[in-house]
């Protein structure tokens, strides 16, 4: 068995699966649909994590989130290091528990805007910022509702960027079509803007500042401050390079904070239970 382990091989699943070949790696794989055994015949494979006697070094976790919780402990019980896609629970209680149990030194939560060339080496303390737009609208669709599934980015990038926020209010404009208002630390108003089945795909944020607009696209991964192209990304993908810090033990072990917060914040405007 490999010291690293994938768990669910849907969409996000396979896109780790193929970073990791491309960084030379065979992880041992874990998916309930038994048919894929043989499209991955060449790997180790299992239909049941509880099935895994051995203990993994790393293991990433890409289910259903209502599933993270009980497969995270199974490993943190055995001593591996954790890492879950994003949201890495259903509600602030289930996630907390796993901090009071185990800690967050084995422990990470996807964040994967954070190594997008839109924010690296951006600097939001030169600007005066007056206001923040932000527009994440998918044409595809995710396991429980905009908001808990796409908001997750915007909300981690406004702690990693401006601190603590609160959301004020929540208004639905269509079936999947919502916008959050809230204030980040200083007082900064915000509206966020996330949908699913969005024709086109947009991931944008305006900055209003004194001192001009800035604006973080996110799909082409870049940064516009005053007018000029300030970041662009020219090679590399962030996906890799989030995996990369995983392995190596550098990955922020404060995304376990983030998630924490970011789920406070959504059981209280927004809790799964409405949408079940």
């Amino acid at each position: 068995m490999s010291s690293l382990l994938l768990i669910g091989l849907g969409n996000m699943g396979r896109k780790y699966l193929n970073k990791f070949l491309e960084l030379g790696l065979k992880p041992t794989l874990c998916d309930l649909k038994e048919e894929l055994k043989e499209e991955f015949k060449e790997f180790s494979f299992y239909c049941f994590y509880d099935q895994i006697e051995e203990k993994p070094r790393k293991v990433f976790i890409m289910v259903n989130p209502k599933f993270h919780p009980s497969v995270a402990r199974h490993f943190l019980q055995k001593g591996s290091y954790v890492f879950l896609e994003k949201p890495p629970a259903l509600s602030f209680g289930e996630f907390k528990d796993l901090l009071d149990r185990f800690g967050k030194e084995n422990l990470g939560v996807s964040e994967i805007e954070r190594y997008s060339y839109a924010v690296r080496g951006f600097k939001p303390n030169l600007y005066r910022v007056e206001r923040i737009v932000i527009n994440r609208l998918n044409r595809g669709f995710g396991y429980i509702n905009p908001l808990w599934d796409l908001a997750w980015h915007d909300l981690y990038l406004l702690l990693y960027l401006f601190g603590e926020f609160e959301i004020e209010e929540v208004n639905q404009k269509g079936k999947n079509f919502y916008t959050l208002l809230g204030r980040v630390k200083g007082n900064i108003p915000f509206e966020l803007n996330v949908a699913w089945g969005h024709n086109p795909s947009l991931r944008k944020w305006l900055l209003e500042t004194e001192q001009g607009e800035v604006l973080l696209d996110f799909l082409k991964e870049e940064r516009h401050e005053g007018g000029n192209l300030t970041s662009r990304r020219k090679e590399g993908d962030k996906l890799k390079e989030m995996v990369l810090d995983v392995l190596k033990g550098t990955y922020d072990s404060e995304s376990v904070d983030r998630a924490l917060f970011i789920l406070k914040a959504l059981e209280r405007v927004s809790p799964v239970e409405r949408w079940k």
